[in-house]
């Protein structure tokens, strides 16, 4: 009944009386994956009853559910799926990819190729624009761009999967993005080694330090230049800079526009003058280096080569000059110079700004998307008297995103979950004993259920994973998935403080449900045996506050990788099936004390909004028996069968000690504390990093000398001796409680 619209469930629950039939496949998966092999289960069928042997129909009943992954079937869901009511399941076209072999071809040739194809032009002509010394700004595409390629990668996945995903776009937004001028190193140069077990995998962070010292993709001097460019630099903190504040002074208005257009004047001059030049030589249709050699020639006549700098873009080019930013340096300092001294002088107008207003345009540099003094409406009070200002000038949040080097990605969601934080003055955090059992505290609420998100994939400027980059919240102002470019909601952009409570801190705030959306909205649904080309599975997670240099603004930390790629994600102890939660959660054991943990939870619908609320419950639980004293590690990591592995680590609250240099932590100035063991790192002789967080904790080692090189290649044992250190006591004793309280309740 509803074979033909039925493929999953709002709710997977399995009729009680299939529940038997469930049972008896789980007493078989000795994996414990949900998984039972498709040959398998039809020969099971066709000995039931050999109706289902003739024509394929258990093999159209199969792809009919929607339950097949590869040549595997989940049985859980067949059995929700057969048991359920017409009116009670979710009507759903079955996705392609479970459709017959023609519509999958056609879908693959038609639509996803074409996809592909446009990505992968995108790409190269990236790689072009910075081959050939664009400036800076102009080597990435348009935030446009992005947002109409990120909702037909969304829609794409969705007619496929049944869950749309951006993986193939963020691959090759994360491969674009280390042209855009900001990475100082590829991620590929870095050299790593595993160790002999698999756990570890150790980067040599001496060498991205040389590399980074180096300047590698440093080589045009806009930074430097007041004029045509802009440095993309504001806001509460470092990464806080996605969105620029365009509330400006007059003159750099002034000299970022007025003279961008002056530029581009003088580059269409240079253009029109070597076109002249070609077609006076014969060489309209000449290849490069004909064009140089000509240009050679033509510039040993010429008294002072300095003067003509349509030869010498010729000489060095071999091609009419296509960007402003290919101009030789000299010349583009020449012509800056020239237009600070008529565009940058100052008018009477320009002293006569207010006091407040003066101190309104500061507020919107420091704490872009935040009402001024707190209040919406003297903010656009003020953002009207900015308007009226002849010193000042607001600007269109299109024209000024097209002058930012670093671009962004954004996805939409709806919370499902509320947000809380325990805010206590970062002095407490010391100085209250853990005390379990103890009076009950009340947790901020910092976003509600039911509230519109956003997260913004950027790329993390210092790598230290494959696609390395960072999810960072929304607030503040509108994305293009809401409100389209030319429309006042998006132009006016942080001036209309839009859902500003959106803008959470990162420290003592993890986002368990965040941590899970951003890894889903990055991964193939059903894993690699049905992904499209070009898809692949990327981990997300947050780190503890020890391990976050910025504290300001919520981000997540993303990289290319699987559980498969780190054993000790893969580990189990004694994992238990929670029937509500459709999930095993199992308490993994890894130091040799019994606090030396993390809780795991395994399954291939993270996003139900059961599994997530067994575990930001588990936080609050904590939270009120450790209060600031304790911090989490919380990860998500996808596996190769479609399966996700929450991984939620209980750690001590580290602090850092200040010591001479030469005697801290990997040789630094810096020593890191465990208060609650009143042991420093530096005692640990065998150990090469500090903490546990999103990339030491799955075994991912940054090490800063041969020495500590070799400590990280010891393998599981060196994470024994992590977990060890950064473990919080009492904390084996509170999980263990909660587990069962949450088993008993789940049945």
């Amino acid at each position: 009944k509803g074979i033909h619209t039925c493929r999953r469930m709002n709710s997977m629950q399995v009729q009680p009386q299939l529940r038997p039939v469930l049972e008896v496949f789980r007493s078989g998966d000795v994996e414990g994956a949900g998984f039972i092999d498709e040959q398998r289960l039809l020969r099971l069928l066709a000995r039931l009853d050999g109706f289902w042997n003739e024509h394929g129909r258990a093999t159209k009943l199969l792809e009919g559910a929607g339950v097949v992954c590869g040549k595997r079937v989940d049985y859980e869901r067949l059995l929700c799926w057969l048991g359920a009511a017409e009116g009670e399941c979710l009507a759903q076209a079955v996705p392609v990819k479970q459709r017959g072999e023609a519509e999958r071809t056609r879908f693959l040739e038609e639509q996803w190729s074409p996809f592909l194809k446009e990505l992968q032009q995108l790409l190269e002509e990236t790689r072009s624009r910075r081959k050939r010394r664009f400036l800076l700004h102009e080597v990435m595409p348009s935030q446009e761009t992005f947002a109409t390629l990120a909702k037909n990668n969304l829609a794409l996945t969705a007619m496929w999967h049944g869950r749309g995903n951006i993986s193939a776009l963020y691959e090759v937004f994360m491969e674009a993005a280390e042209l855009d001028g900001h990475s100082p190193y590829f991620f590929g140069d870095i050299p790593r080694e595993r160790s002999a077990d698999g756990y570890i995998r150790v980067l040599d962070m001496q060498a991205r330090k040389r590399l980074y010292s180096g300047g590698k993709m440093q080589d045009q001097p806009e930074h430097t230049l007041k004029v045509g460019s802009t440095l993309q630099s504001a806001g509460e903190s470092p990464i806080d800079n996605l969105v620029l504040p365009n509330v400006m002074r007059r003159r750099s208005a002034l000299l970022l526009f007025a003279g961008h257009r002056v530029q581009q004047l003088f580059l269409q001059t240079l253009q029109w003058k070597q076109q002249r030049l070609l077609a006076s030589w014969g060489l309209l249709e000449k290849s490069g280096a004909t064009i140089s050699e000509r240009a050679r020639l033509e510039l040993q006549a010429v008294a002072n080569a300095d003067e003509s700098s349509a030869l010498s873009c010729l000489a060095e080019l071999g091609r009419v000059v296509e960007s402003y930013g290919q101009l030789p340096t000299s010349v583009r300092v020449r012509v800056s110079s020239v237009l600070e001294g008529l565009l940058g002088q100052s008018t009477h107008a320009d002293n006569e700004v207010p006091a407040d207003l003066h101190e309104f345009v500061e507020y919107c540099e420091k704490h872009p998307g935040r009402s001024f003094k707190g209040s919406p409406t003297q903010h656009k009070l003020f953002l009207l008297r900015a308007i009226a200002c002849p010193a000042l000038r607001v600007v269109w949040r299109s024209q000024l995103e097209r002058f930012t080097q670093v671009r962004y990605i954004a996805v939409q969601w709806t919370r499902r979950i509320p947000l809380v934080a325990l805010l206590e003055p970062a002095s407490e955090a010391f100085q209250k004993q853990a005390t379990p059992g103890g009076d009950p505290i009340d947790l901020a609420l910092l976003r509600p259920a039911g509230i519109v998100e956003q997260t913004r994939f950027r790329k993390n400027v210092f790598a230290y994973g494959e696609a390395h980059g960072l999810g960072q919240g929304g607030g503040g102002c509108v994305e293009q998935t809401e409100w389209s470019p030319n429309t006042l909601m998006y132009e006016f952009g942080l001036q209309l403080c839009v859902d500003e409570a959106a803008k959470v801190p990162n420290h003592g705030v993890t986002d368990i449900e965040k941590i899970v959306r951003d890894c889903c909205i990055l991964c193939p649904a059903g894993g690699l045996d049905t992904a499209l080309p070009g898809e692949a599975l990327h981990d997300s997670g947050q780190n503890p506050k020890i391990a976050s240099s910025i504290g300001l603004t919520q981000h997540t930390q993303v990289m290319r990788a699987s559980a498969n790629d780190f054993p000790m994600l893969l580990e189990r102890s004694a994992p238990v099936w929670y029937e509500e939660l459709h999930a095993w959660i199992d308490l993994v054991q890894v130091g040799t004390s019994e606090d030396a943990f993390f809780i795991s939870g395994r399954s291939k619908s993270p996003e139900n909004q059961a599994f997530m609320q067994f575990f930001v419950d588990l936080r609050a639980h904590f939270l009120q028996a450790f209060r600031s004293t304790i911090d989490f590690a919380v990860t998500c990591h996808p596996t190769p069968c479609g399966e996700f592995i929450l991984i939620f680590a209980p750690v001590s609250r580290l602090r850092v000690i200040h010591v001479p240099k030469g005697q801290g932590c990997m040789g630094g100035e810096r020593d890191y504390e465990n208060p609650d063991l009143d042991e420093r790192v530096t005692q640990h002789k065998t150990l090469p990093v500090a903490c546990v967080d999103c990339s030491h904790g799955k075994g991912n080692v940054l090490t800063y000398s041969s020495d500590l090189w070799q400590l990280g290649l010891r393998g599981r044992s060196m994470l024994v001796e992590l977990y060890d250190f950064n473990r919080k006591p009492g904390t084996r004793a509170v999980a263990e409680a909660f587990l069962v309280a949450s088993h008993s309740a789940d049945g």
